[in-house]
């Protein structure tokens, strides 16, 4: 009767805690979104012109995201400067750039007068961003509980993924790899909005599937 009364105390205990852990997920999620709107309050008139750069509001915003890229580490490319050199201009145009925006941003953007309007979609970009950082903290979260309870999974699947990553960095060219991956994040959103990639890989998915239950049948 002990046994069963303890039992029962802590299954309710463990159902508190679990309660009390999403509410802190939620606050944890809110106040984070409330941090990135006061950091980025000097970029938000850029903000909104760049959503809808990389939402493709416009039909010919992916060619300028491609042409971008391709201008740009066309130069990398046809200058031969070195991985270290490439990495310092980076850094060196991001830092201007962040220096030069909230003063001049207003004026390149055209956003002068700020409405309630652009203050909602300021908020809703603060809050996709801060979503997508907690998806990451919630993912390394993910992968340390399996480091602890599963470590063999673990190892495998790190040791999978980081020798096909090996082998596909030896096969493409350093640049060009490069290439892609940009292109590959800053088309993402646009394909995702647009439902795109739903809309041609869900039928191979569903073939995928259907031929399964055939052969299982």
């Amino acid at each position: 009767m002990a046994n069963a009364s303890f039992r029962k105390k802590a299954h309710h205990m463990n159902h508190i805690d679990l309660t009390l852990a999403g509410g802190g997920d939620s606050e944890m999620s809110e106040t984070l979104s409330s941090d990135i709107k006061q950091d980025l309050h000097g970029w938000r008139e850029v903000l909104l012109p760049l959503e809808s750069l990389l939402l493709w509001e416009q039909p010919y915003y992916p060619a300028i995201l491609v042409g971008t890229t391709t201008f740009l580490l066309s130069i990398v490319w046809y200058t031969e400067i070195s991985a270290l050199t490439a990495c310092s201009l980076v850094g060196i145009i991001l830092g201007i750039i962040d220096f030069v925006v909230p003063f001049v941003g207003p004026t390149v953007t055209g956003y002068k007068t700020w409405t309630e309007r652009e203050e909602i979609r300021f908020s809703s970009i603060c809050e996709k961003i801060a979503a997508f950082q907690q998806d990451v903290i919630d993912r390394y979260h993910g992968l340390s509980a399996m480091r602890q309870h599963n470590a063999k999974m673990f190892f495998f699947i790190v040791m999978g993924i980081l020798t096909s990553t090996a082998w596909i960095g030896n096969l493409i060219d350093n640049l060009f790899l490069t290439y892609l991956m940009v292109n590959f994040f800053l088309l993402t959103p646009g394909l995702r909005h647009h439902k795109i990639t739903q809309k041609y890989l869900q039928p191979i998915f569903n073939r995928f599937k259907s031929g399964n239950k055939d052969k299982s049948n």
